[in-house]
C-alpha cells in the first residue's frame, strides 16, 4: 500500500561492516592509551637538571676564585707589568723584571711588548694574592695567544723569579715559577770581632795571644792604658812607630 513505510530489516552483509568500524575506532582509543602511559612514565624517569657537558670541556681558569678574563693587551709598562682593555693593570705575578731605567730594563720591557702587545690575552688572577697589590694593580698570570708570559720572563733570562711571594702564591708550586729552586737564604754574617779598648783606632783582639807590632799591620796609633800587648813601648800614647 502507498503511504506505508517499511520498518529497516538487517541485511547480512550491512552488520559485518559496522563491527569493523567498531573495531577500528576502539583499537585506535587504546593505541592511544598505550602511548600516553608510555610517554607518562618516559616524563618520570627523565632528570630535571640538564645532562652535564661533554668530556674534556673545562674553564679556562681552573678552580678560579679571582679575575678570568680575556682582553687586549693595549699596553706594556714594562717587564713585568701591562695593560688591557678596561682600564685594568695587571702584575706579572712572580715575575721580576728590572724597571726601564735599570740595566736590562728596556730588552725586558721589548721582549714583554713582542710578545703581548696588541695580543688577545687571557688573565687569570692569583687567588691568594686578590686585592693584595698596594698600587691596585691585579696579581696574575697572563696567557699572550696561549703563551704563558709570566714563564717566558723568567725562562728568556729578561726576568728573575720574585721568590719572595712563591709561599703566598697560588701558582708557587707551579715548575715554570721556579720556587722550588728557590736559592738559600744568605749566610749569617760573621760575630764582630772583638776590639781592645786601649786602642781605639784600630781593631786590635785583646790577648791571649800576646801580639808584637811585627804581627799587626797597624802603624802609629793611639794607645792607651793599660796598653795589653805593650805596643808602646816608650810610653808616648803612640804604638808601633815607624
Amino acid at each position: 500500500m502507498k503511504g506505508v513505510s517499511r520498518p529497516f530489516i538487517s541485511t547480512p552483509s550491512s552488520r559485518p561492516k559496522r563491527m569493523t568500524w567498531l573495531t577500528i575506532v576502539t583499537i585506535g582509543l587504546a593505541v592511544v592509551v598505550v602511548v600516553s602511559v608510555v610517554v607518562g612514565l618516559r616524563s618520570l624517569q627523565s632528570p630535571s637538571t640538564p645532562p652535564p657537558p661533554p668530556p674534556g670541556e673545562s674553564s679556562d681558569c681552573p678552580r678560579s676564585n679571582g679575575l678570568c678574563l680575556e682582553r687586549n693587551v693595549t699596553r706594556v709598562i714594562d717587564g713585568d707589568t701591562l695593560d688591557v682593555e678596561g682600564g685594568l693593570r695587571i702584575r706579572l705575578v712572580l715575575v721580576d723584571a728590572p724597571e726601564s731605567s735599570e740595566t736590562g730594563g728596556p730588552q725586558a720591557s721589548n721582549y714583554l711588548a713582542n710578545l703581548c702587545l696588541g695580543s688577545l690575552a687571557l688573565v687569570d688572577e692569583d687567588d691568594f694574592q686578590i686585592g693584595d697589590d698596594p698600587y691596585g694593580r691585579v696579581l696574575a698570570v697572563v696567557y699572550c695567544d696561549g703563551t704563558n708570559a709570566n714563564a717566558a720572563m723568567i725562562s728568556s733570562g729578561h726576568a728573575d723569579t720574585y721568590y719572595d711571594f712563591c709561599a703566598v702564591s697560588e701558582f708557587g708550586t707551579e715548575a715554570w715559577t721556579g720556587c722550588s729552586s728557590s736559592p738559600p737564604p744568605p749566610p749569617p754574617p760573621p760575630p764582630e770581632e772583638t776590639c781592645d779598648p786601649s786602642y781605639p783606632d784600630v781593631c786590635i783582639p785583646p790577648p791571649p795571644p800576646d801580639l808584637n807590632c811585627a804581627d799587626i799591620s797597624h802603624r802609629n796609633f793611639v794607645v792607651l792604658p793599660p796598653d795589653p800587648h805593650n805596643f808602646d813601648g816608650d810610653g808616648d800614647g803612640i804604638g808601633c812607630e815607624g
